[in-house]
């Protein structure tokens, strides 16, 4: 997400420490709003990660959840390389906002940018005071000493083990002594840190066996029972009654709650709870009439005049002719996470207790302790492994559910949405809609570049935000819309500008924000300009490229060596495309596809990336996201879109709404160019090129650009 401090977003809407009250077309809203925090941890929050226990074992209390994008491991590899012991010496515990202090979301691929080198100088300023105690405990100077395998050595005989150095209280350290640790994180010491190893993922045996819980899922407590909400099928639709009494009589059966517009199920199966709902009688009144309306003719842009929020003026770029004027269309998309949303709540001594997979387990407690009016201290977070997150965890939503149940109840209460429900009551990548037009002259100097785009929000959600905040953000540009969509490349006179539209739909973060759609936007003009002008995509970019993008240079350059992108294939129904991008301004990455086209559509043969996030922890974990996002840009290319019909999301189930499967994944060919000392972000950034690659190389076979996602067979 966009770096917004509550304090700068509250300034920028004019509020006072009170809050402000907004007058709109007649109706007043109170604007109360929780938001997430987003302040940095400092080296003193770092402090209290890390310290060595009773029987010498070390703890390492992360603040970034785990999702799948490797964070836990890493931050091991960073403790344990800083303090010069085995990876097996430390336990690491996933979020708890009981044992930590206030930490942001993970988010943004920032999570080892951030935490990585604060969780080094915590380990240094650790591993300074371990070798202080064992001085002490040997009479010896500190100098003089080392850590090594099981504990502290003088080189010659006298041993002290961390057993015997925690012996006592668990051994912490200062606040002013982290603020002051020099940390070796950079350092590769000959290969005996652990940075830079492939080592496998954190739990990696509790994942396949299953021996202890990880997921929010695999948690029981005693007492505990399932809910569902009942919710209205059609987009701003209302429940109106409920006739519970066929579902009364299954075996199982706890109850039906109603408080407000809030309708729930309480069961004490699974089976039993699904049962109930299939048997609910439920009368509805379907959303107003304009929550149908045709999304693709709020986002056009075909004949759009000046945007609202202007990104870049340089020049009179909107001034013609132009070599092209392209109008390229972004469908809703969802996230599709394996694991389903999914939370337990237990009221318990006067507060509240959650478990849940959560990318902001402060902001869910921040959330429910308003909601039931409690303090903030009184609501306690388990931030359980996520089996995939891509932003769709950032807002609060089963977890209010299972807490509204439980206190209705009285019992424990676990919440595990449907697909079903993951497709019509989450939110989702906002639709897009791009106009770029283009000049260049004979050598691929570009002359003008102008962008013009509209997009659902992304960070004022509809999905998190009431009426009040909705209108009051409406007078700020959203940022995650804007993400990504400055071009790297340099022209005469650059104009980009879009504009953030409140949809019927959901619409929130995405894997990426706004960066997967104004990359491929971007990348599908580069590629239509250089075919227009008789030019090679690849030396275009390349010649387009202004110094300070050297290391987009140097990556560009490694994926057409990888790929023999000199001598693809100029003609026939298999060809490649070509496509780069800087995410956040901090990473960098470059792929190639090859694509056939067959009688049942496109296919992808191959893809080539070359990725520079800085400094690697464990090449295996960045791959594995690399990966990920390439595949990710195989479903955004030939494969999702979401659909909406008769007022309503149609989609129940994987069987209506499209992602690649294993056929559809080619060979992937990486390679990891680390272009700066330290790490910045792998989570997100080569969605910046995978996509337009795979696009590219269909308008390399049909002659033709790709103007509208996802493709269909030419």
């Amino acid at each position: 997400m966009a770096d917004l401090s509550r304090r700068r977003f509250l300034k920028a809407l004019g509020w006072s420490a009170a809050g402000i009250t907004v007058v709109a077309g007649g109706a007043t809203f109170a604007l109360m709003p929780v938001l997430p925090p987003r302040n940095r941890s400092t080296p003193s929050d770092a402090a209290a990660w890390i310290s060595l226990r009773p029987g010498g074992r070390f703890r390492l209390l992360s603040t970034r959840v785990e999702m799948g994008q490797g964070i836990s491991i890493g931050l091991r590899q960073v403790a344990a390389g800083e303090l010069g012991i085995e990876l097996d010496h430390i336990d690491l515990e996933l979020p708890d906002t009981a044992l930590i202090p206030v930490a942001r979301s993970t988010v943004g691929s920032d999570a080892m940018r951030e935490t990585g080198p604060l969780v080094a100088q915590a380990a240094a300023a650790l591993r300074d005071a371990i070798l202080r105690k064992a001085a002490e405990r040997l009479g010896r100077p500190v100098s003089a000493l080392e850590i090594v395998a099981d504990g502290v050595s003088d080189g010659i005989a006298s041993l002290l083990t961390f057993e015997a150095l925690a012996s006592g209280p668990p051994l912490l350290v200062k606040a002013e002594d982290v603020g002051t640790a020099r940390p070796r994180l950079m350092e590769r010491r000959d290969g005996h840190s652990a940075v830079g190893r492939p080592i496998p993922t954190h739990d990696i045996e509790a994942i396949v066996t299953g021996n202890r819980p990880l997921y929010a899922d695999d948690i029981r407590l005693d007492g505990m029972v399932f809910g569902a909400v009942v919710r209205p099928r059609t987009i701003g639709g209302q429940i109106r009654s409920v006739d519970a009494s066929a579902a009364s009589v299954v075996p199982g059966y706890v109850g039906l709650y109603r408080e407000g517009d809030f309708v729930g199920i309480v069961a004490t199966r699974r089976g039993a709870l699904a049962q109930a709902l299939d048997l609910l009688s439920i009368d509805e009144d379907n959303g107003p009439p304009n929550a149908t309306a045709d999304v693709d003719t709020m986002l056009d842009v075909a004949d759009a005049g000046q945007m609202e929020h202007v990104m870049l003026d340089e020049g009179e770029a909107g001034r013609g002719p132009f070599d092209i004027d392209i109008t390229l269309s972004v469908p809703l998309a969802a996230h599709a996470s394996i694991e389903p949303r999914t939370a337990i709540a237990r009221f318990v001594d006067g507060g509240l207790e959650i478990w849940t997979g959560t990318q902001d387990p402060f902001f869910v407690r921040d959330t429910l302790a308003a909601a039931f009016g409690l303090s903030r201290e009184a609501v306690r977070v388990h931030a359980m492994r996520i089996g995939g997150g891509f932003g769709a965890r950032t807002i609060v939503a089963a977890e209010l559910e299972a807490a509204r149940l439980a206190r209705l109840c009285g019992r424990p209460v676990k919440v595990q949405w449907s697909r079903r429900d993951e497709f019509q009551a989450g939110f989702h990548r906002p639709p897009s809609c791009h106009r770029i037009r283009a000049a260049a002259d004979g050598t691929g100097r570009i002359l003008r570049w102008h962008h013009m785009f509209r997009s659902g929000h992304v960070i004022f959600t509809s999905a998190a935000m009431g009426p009040g905040l909705q209108f009051a953000t409406s007078f700020v540009p959203d940022p995650g819309v804007g993400r990504g969509a400055i071009p790297p490349y340099r022209a005469d006179a650059t104009h980009v500008a879009f504009e953030d539209v409140r949809l019927p739909v959901k619409t929130g973060p995405w894997r990426g924000l706004g960066a997967a759609a104004n990359h491929w936007a971007m990348e599908t003009a580069i590629d239509a300009l250089a075919r227009v002008k008789g030019l090679d995509p690849l030396a275009m970019r390349l010649a387009a490229l202004p110094p300070e993008h050297k290391r987009l240079k140097a990556v560009l350059e490694e994926v057409a060596d990888m790929a023999g992108w000199s001598d693809r294939p100029g003609s026939g129904e298999e060809r490649m495309g070509l496509a780069c991008g800087i995410y956040k301004d901090m990473s960098y990455a470059a792929a190639i596809a090859r694509v056939i086209r067959t009688d049942g559509g496109y296919k992808v043969a191959r893809l080539w990336c070359a990725h520079d996030c800085g400094l690697v922890i464990n090449p295996d974990q960045v791959r594995a996201q690399i990966e990920g996002n390439l595949v990710w840009g195989i479903g955004m290319a030939l494969r999702e879109a979401l659909a909406i019909d008769g007022g309503a999301i149609t989609p129940e189930n994987f069987f209506d709404y499209a992602v690649p499967v294993l056929s559809d994944v080619p060979d992937i060919d990486i390679r990891l160019v680390e272009g700066s000392a330290a790490p910045t972000g792998a989570g997100e950034t080569a969605i910046v090129c995978a996509t337009a690659a795979i696009t590219n190389a269909v308008a390399a076979i049909t002659g033709e650009t790709v103007m509208r996602l996802p493709v269909s067979v030419a």
